[in-house]
């Protein structure tokens, strides 16, 4: 591509802030626009310049970069802010995946957009996503909630959060804190499915899906490596909203039922105080008539 066809195509984008995904692993997972968009922006954010250069390198991408991660982001953003003003057209990349996933860039795009910088997404790879595609959990829904805490305690109390959850629970681990994590999933979940998956999309991509105690086993003799996506199979897997409602509520308590009730309390107290009396009345669990109560107000 001549310089002259690169500034043609730098001035079709407006300046702003693009969010480009990366491939996970294969090179070959990206997008023509996300090439495009690589080639045609005046400046790209990368979390680590020597990690980009290797894709960037790989399709001919020779557009200037910058490093932003975790410690300077804050730093950043009045850097970047002033190259939008100025007509700059600015990308935002990750290592890998989508941005903002687990990685840098929520307080860029934010800070931007509160300032009424022009953001977008070019979507594309993202490894929770590829997880639960490849590891045959329910889908309907599903929970992201990134690293777990380093800390025992902290770990405990970080999946105990998500035990009542009624779709499949996604998280993100490192080698060396895989069997630790899987300890104290033997804790809490000893009999649900964890499905691990690491190496997805290269030549050694590996989906080992059993108990906590024998993922325990088998590390134990095959030290594990690199990074996983970790799933945890729902205790009731719900095919419908009425699956949803029928696996939650009391039998005599319809969603017509529901909705009136909820409807009627939430006249005199909050979404809060009407779930929790609910909760009360016919023990059960609190945070799950919340979300019910949340869903209905959305969609009634």
């Amino acid at each position: 591509m001549t310089s002259k066809m690169k500034e043609n195509l730098k001035n079709i984008l407006p300046a702003g802030l693009y969010i480009v995904s990366t491939p996970i692993g294969n090179l070959a997972d990206i997008t023509f626009r996300a090439i495009d968009t690589l080639k045609s922006v005046d400046l790209i954010a990368c979390e680590d310049t020597r990690v980009s250069k290797v894709l960037l390198s790989h399709y001919g991408i020779d557009t200037p970069t910058i490093s932003v991660h975790n410690y300077n982001e804050s730093d950043k953003i009045s850097f970047i802010s002033d190259k939008i003003a100025s007509g700059y057209a600015v990308a935002l990349i990750s290592d890998a995946g989508t941005p903002l996933i687990s990685d840098p860039g929520y307080k860029l795009s934010s800070a931007l957009r509160a300032s009424g910088c022009y953001v977008t997404s070019i979507p594309g790879p993202s490894s929770p996503i590829t997880a639960l595609s490849l590891a045959g959990f329910p889908t309907n829904r599903f929970t992201f909630i990134g690293f777990t805490p380093a800390k025992q305690s902290e770990r405990v109390s970080f999946f105990k959060s998500v035990s009542g959850n009624l779709g499949t629970v996604v998280f993100f681990e490192t080698a060396n804190r895989l069997l630790d994590t899987l300890s104290t999933l033997c804790e809490i979940f000893p009999d649900r499915q964890i499905a691990l998956a690491r190496e997805m999309t290269k030549v050694y991509e590996e989906v080992l899906i059993d108990t906590p105690k024998n993922l325990v086993s088998h590390f134990l003799t095959t030290p594990p490596r690199g990074e996983f996506v970790g799933l945890i199979h729902p205790a009731v897997e719900i095919q419908s909203d009425e699956d949803f409602f029928s696996s939650t509520i009391p039998q005599g308590l319809n969603r017509e039922k529901f909705i009136e009730m909820l409807n009627f309390l939430l006249k005199h107290m909050s979404l809060k105080d009407a779930s929790a009396f609910i909760a009360n009345t016919f023990e059960i669990s609190k945070k799950v008539v919340y979300n019910l109560g949340l869903e209905i107000k959305q969609n009634d």
